[in-house]
Parts: C-alpha cells; sequence; structure tokens
C-alpha cells in the first residue's frame, strides 16, 4: 500500500478475499469429507482450523444450523494493529475476509452482516451476524446443509478439536503471503518482486526483534528450536507441506532469499 497507493489498496483488498476464500473452501471441503452438514453450527462449531485463544471474549449469542450471531469485545488482532498504528488495514482485512471466508464455506450463499468492528473508529465491538437460510438453499444442495433433508443421516463420531497451533498460524502466514504476491503479479508484474521483497526485509527485522524480545523475558536460549516453537512459520521450509500447493510465482524461493536470510541473520542463528 505504501509502495503503490490506491492500487496496492486494490491489491491488499483482492489478496485477502482470495485468502478468505482459501479458507472458507478449505473449511468446507474437509467438513465434507467427514461426513459434516455444510451450515452454520459446522462453520463455528466444528474442527476450527485454528486452536482457541483466551484472549478473545465474546458474547455468543446465538448459533444454530441456520445463524450465528456474536459480539466480540475483544479481539488480539485489533490490538495488534493498535500498537502498529495500522487500524486501516485492519478494517480492510475485517471489510474482505469474513464476508469472502463465510460465504465460500456454504457455497456462496451465505449472508454476512458486520454491522461494527473494533478495527473502525467509535465502534466498541465487532457485531457479527451470519445467516444461511434453508429457504436460500437450493435444492440440490438442502441435503448437503440441513440433516432434516438427508433421512437416515447421522451425526459423525469425529474429533472436533482445532488444528494445532504451529500449522494452523503456520497455514495462515503461508497463505497470506501466497495471495498477495499472485495478486501483486497479476496488477504489477514488473514492480512485484521489488515491492514483496521490501515487504518482506520489514517483516524480517520485526518478527526478529519480537523473538530476541520473548527468549530475554523467558530466559531462554535464543536457538532455531526455540523460533520454531514461537515463530508461526516453520524454521525448516521443507516441515510445511503447503509449499507443495503454494510455489507458484516463485513464492517459496523468494521468501527464503529474502524473509529467512535476513530472519535468520537478525537472530544470529
Amino acid at each position: 500500500m505504501n509502495a503503490l497507493g490506491e492500487k496496492g489498496e486494490r491489491i491488499v483488498r483482492e489478496a485477502t478475499r482470495r485468502y478468505g476464500k482459501d479458507r472458507g473452501r478449505t473449511r468446507r471441503e474437509k467438513h465434507e469429507a467427514l461426513g459434516v452438514k455444510i451450515n452454520m453450527h459446522s462453520l463455528f462449531a466444528v474442527c476450527s482450523d485454528l486452536p482457541s485463544d483466551p484472549r478473545f471474549r465474546r458474547d455468543r449469542l446465538k448459533l444454530t444450523d441456520e445463524e450465528r450471531n456474536s459480539h466480540t469485545l475483544v479481539c488480539p488482532m485489533a490490538e495488534v494493529w493498535d500498537q502498529y498504528d495500522a487500524r486501516r488495514i485492519g478494517r480492510i482485512y475485517c471489510e474482505e475476509f469474513h464476508r469472502a471466508c463465510y460465504q465460500e464455506y456454504a457455497f456462496g450463499l451465505t449472508q454476512v452482516n458486520l454491522a461494527q468492528t473494533l478495527t473502525q473508529d467509535g465502534d466498541g465491538y465487532c457485531d457479527f451476524h451470519v445467516v444461511l437460510r434453508k429457504a436460500n438453499v437450493p435444492s440440490d444442495k438442502k441435503a448437503k446443509c440441513f440433516a432434516e433433508y438427508d433421512p437416515g443421516y447421522k451425526i459423525p463420531q469425529i474429533d472436533g478439536s482445532a488444528e494445532a497451533g504451529k500449522s494452523g498460524f503456520s497455514s495462515l502466514c503461508v497463505r497470506v503471503y501466497y495471495y498477495m504476491l499472485e495478486v501483486l503479479y497479476e496488477e504489477c508484474p514488473d514492480q512485484a518482486v521489488k515491492v514483496m521483497t521490501k515487504a518482506l526485509h520489514v517483516w524480517a527485522e520485526d518478527a526478529a526483534e519480537h523473538l530476541i524480545q520473548e527468549s530475554t523475558e523467558m530466559h531462554q536460549k535464543l536457538s532455531r528450536e526455540f523460533a520454531d516453537k514461537h515463530f508461526p512459520l516453520y524454521v525448516n521450509m521443507d516441515d510445511d507441506p503447503l509449499w507443495n500447493k503454494y510455489d507458484r510465482y516463485g513464492a517459496k524461493e523468494l521468501l527464503k532469499t529474502e524473509f529467512y536470510k535476513n530472519f535468520f541473520e537478525r537472530l544470529g542463528i
């Protein structure tokens, strides 16, 4: 956004939507493979792609197969954006990610109303109202979404636990980075590598500073093992199977040379 102005914001918004659709589609495919109905209860209560975060504070007002209504009172992501004086970027994420993710999950049929967000000046909480009305689901999809349209359906016995922290958060980092690079290449191919390289250098410096501070405060040696435990990306890139899928545009090699190299040098490991 700093490098490309309005075009940069357009790139960020489109990349965020693609990232949201990816997460929604991946979640739906996992639920379909498990035999879970594709509805709002499943989306928000079955096999999350992230571990729970105790820093969140929510009022869960309603959760049914058709509807989820909740207020987020404390959001750690909003607090981080405030720390970086980047509330504008947080607002872009709120506007683009949730709608794209929730709609993609339910075959494009979800209605998403995010009336307030903590990234918007003057709003005291996030107000989510996400709806999948039976009346709006075509007949050929009703059985996929609601048990009452699927005679003989039995709720599968599954491990409903959330994704592990390392694989979950690493997958977020990889996909956000990948879609930013993808849209950069589509919108301004001649500048894509230059713009992303600068961004990766900023990220490497910031991430290293945080890890140095953490190791000091925790009185632990700063090592590759410490970094692997306390930073979302895998220290050894080959440990992350996502790179088998998200390696167009030289994404893996660019991250290796422009992020990891600077990251390790700054950490001295």
